[in-house]
């Protein structure tokens, strides 16, 4: 369901305990019959300032519209008729500005459930994933975004409740006259099928990214017509149960994280997993078993990071810093990464909520009533300790666990929704091999069923492939959805390495080069990171294969680990005839302002810091404890005067802070030593 890394896009619904049901549900399934009104005139067109805020209409494209389609509260379904009370569904067309854009437009279903569609439209748009080719439609659900109703519970904050809150929430809503018995997956399907219709659109391609997954897959079992391919991104199956098969995903990551473990040199596997068995065992000696799951969910979220050993070892050192250690940690990471990364993670606006009434109405039907009833075999626990399968029984997410849905108290679907569905449609299953929230094992379950499905998993993916900037993916899409009847081309995928922990011994992360959006053709590149031993091969092999590169967008360079590297990529830079830029929230210093002074035309944002210290040799000897004429300064020397810098500049460094300090430049030392071109 909603990604915590996209936003509210796509995190699975990861609610653990040994729940049992809330009351039996006979068997059910049925046809569920057309479920549909009479689309004629069921679509108003309104002009877009009408819906979005002003940062989301600066952000449409020429041609973009919206508009509201009028279904019935509750589709005809299951041999009743429909209800005569309508609602208001919001619809955002984002126009491809291709001159040669394809018929077949996308329609984004986001996950949750519980996430707001027109949150994405940054993300859709700066991406430039879909929208390059293809319209694409973002449609709030049911019950969330523009869409009227908005099922959001003013009751509480963030993501969870106490069951006092959501059954004020629940009372209010009901008063209101909303029927939350019309608010799960079934009804949000039709919704859809209805819009193609309303819209007059002969085909389409479905994508869905989490919960929009199994909206997608629902979307396929009600009434394909009209589908002409899917994508199913962070697959999560309706034959899982998304509340009592949390312990399987949970085990499933647990056991990634060794395997990670197990890639990196310095992370021996079995003594890695002992640890961890042995500070949650410890914990609840102590009577901390709930923070014992906050320990692992922490462990889960550092599943690709190197700094997840640093944690590790200052857990099992003081247990008690299971919460505390994770935030100095992080904190120091993000003070190293570019503040404009992960898009996500993510084209993220300030409409951006998360309709938790709607949630829980969707997963209280269709989860709860069914708990144990799964596809899945398998306790899938792999022989970790019985302290950790105490701990990981007890997880949840997002507040959907047997408490809140006993409160929330709405119908139990038809079991229908336990049931795998079954397709011949041309159907692209992409998996992250770190997804912590929908496994990749889940996407393979599904792919079962459906024999004209591609299933392919990315080593070092996460929650969602596309749109998150591996540019091997987003190529994969393209290729489907062009000729979505034949197999992709995944050689790509075999050159993407898995995961390790290198570096997560405290060591600092070589820098890194990546293109905005992943547009290999642009002519500038984005450096992050410490400037390594291997940062003058990667340097090389980037500007080879790339020789339109004019520009290294400097993001966060805090120094160099290796200064004689330093100084001969710097030369490369300078060979190359390429430009060296700063952004306004962009931080170079030590090696870091070095490599930036090697550009050709250098430049920087009101706001950049430029960072500037001594430097001592590891024997206790600084810079000015060597005379001027001195080999060690030398090598400095002769590199400043290549660059074009005056030599005063050197001497002026190594005064102005000492080797373990740093000195911000002013504004009149840059302007002094010319730091800058223009």
């Amino acid at each position: 369901m909603i990604k915590d890394k996209l936003p509210l896009i796509a995190t699975t619904i990861i609610a653990t305990s040994m729940l049992s049901g809330c009351g039996g549900s006979g068997s059910k399934t049925e046809t569920t019959g057309t479920g549909v009104t009479d689309p004629i005139k069921s679509y108003k067109p309104i002009e877009c300032k009408a819906m979005l805020s002003a940062s989301q209409l600066a952000l449409l494209t020429p041609g973009s519209g919206c508009g509201y389609l009028s279904v019935p509260e509750k589709h005809a379904l299951y041999g009743q008729p429909a209800s005569e009370k309508n609602i208001e569904i919001a619809v955002i067309k984002l126009a491809s500005t291709s001159s040669e854009k394809k018929a077949d437009p996308l329609v984004y279903l986001q996950g949750g459930p519980g996430g707001n569609a027109s949150a994405s439209i940054g993300q859709v748009i700066t991406s430039n994933t879909f929208i390059k080719n293809r319209d694409v439609y973002l449609v709030d659900q049911r019950g969330t975004g523009y869409s009227k109703p908005a099922l959001f519970c003013t009751e509480y904050s963030g993501e969870a409740g106490t069951p006092e809150q959501l059954q004020a929430c629940k009372a209010r809503l009901e008063k209101s006259g909303v029927d939350l018995n019309a608010y799960n997956s079934v009804q949000n399907a039709h919704d859809f099928i209805q819009l193609r219709k309303a819209l007059s659109i002969p085909e389409w391609n479905l994508y869905g990214i989490s919960y929009g997954t199994r909206l997608a897959t629902t979307i396929m079992r009600e009434n394909s017509e009209g589908t002409r391919s899917v994508i199913l991104d962070g697959m999560f199956p309706i034959e899982v149960n998304g509340i009592s098969d949390t312990p399987w995903a949970n085990y499933e990551s647990l056991n990634q994280i060794v395997k990670n473990c197990d890639n990196t040199d310095s992370c021996p596997a079995d003594d890695f997993k002992v640890i961890i068995e042995d500070i949650i065992a410890r914990m609840h000696n102590e009577g901390m078993v709930t923070e014992s799951r906050v320990f692992i969910q922490n462990l889960l979220e550092l599943i690709k990071e190197p700094v997840i050993i640093s944690y590790l070892l200052a857990v099992n050192e003081d247990t008690s810093k299971y919460q505390s250690a994770l935030a100095s940690l992080m904190a120091d990471q993000d003070d190293e990464q570019d503040s404009g990364e992960r898009e996500g993670n993510e084209g993220s606006d300030e409409e951006e909520q998360f309709y938790g009434a709607m949630g829980l109405s969707t997963v209280c039907a269709e989860e709860y009533p069914f708990l144990n009833t799964t596809a899945l075999t398998g306790a899938n626990s792999q022989g970790w300790s019985a302290s950790t399968q105490v701990a990981v029984n007890g997880m949840y997410h997002m507040g959907f666990d047997k408490a809140s849905c006993k409160a929330w108290n709405v119908a139990a679907a038809n079991d229908i929704e336990t049931q795998a569905v079954a397709s011949e449609l041309p159907v692209l299953i992409l998996n992250g091999q770190n997804d912590t929230q929908t496994p990749a094992a889940w996407g393979a379950l599904v792919a079962k069923n459906m024999p004209n499905a591609q299933n392919i998993t990315n080593p070092q993916g996460e929650h969602g492939q596309l749109m998150a900037g591996f540019s091997c993916f987003d190529t994969l899409a393209d290729e489907f959805l062009a000729k979505p009847n034949q197999a992709v081309d995944a050689s790509c995928v075999s050159e993407i390495p898995d995961v390790s922990y290198e570096g997560g011994d405290g060591e600092e992360k070589s820098a890194s080069f990546t293109f905005k959006n992943s547009d290999d053709r642009s002519d500038t590149v984005y450096m992050n990171g410490v400037i390594g031993s291997d940062t003058l091969e990667v340097m090389q092999t980037l500007l080879n294969s790339y020789p339109q590169i004019k520009t290294i967008v400097m993001q966060n360079v805090p120094g160099s680990m290796d200064d004689d590297t330093n100084l001969l990529a710097s030369m490369e830079i300078r060979k190359r005839g390429i430009a060296t830029h700063i952004p306004a929230d962009g931080m170079v210093a030590s090696g870091g302002t070095d490599m930036f002074l090697s550009g050709v035309k250098r430049t920087a944002e009101a706001g950049a810091k430029l960072g500037v210290h001594s430097w001592s040799d590891g024997s206790g000897k600084v810079a000015l404890d060597y005379p001027r004429d001195h080999q060690e300064h030398v090598k400095y020397l002769d590199y400043y005067k290549a660059i074009g810098i005056d030599t005063s500049f050197y001497w002026y460094t190594l005064e102005a802070a000492p080797a373990d300090g740093i000195h911000w430049m002013t504004a009149e030392e840059i302007a002094q030593y010319g730091v800058l071109t223009e």
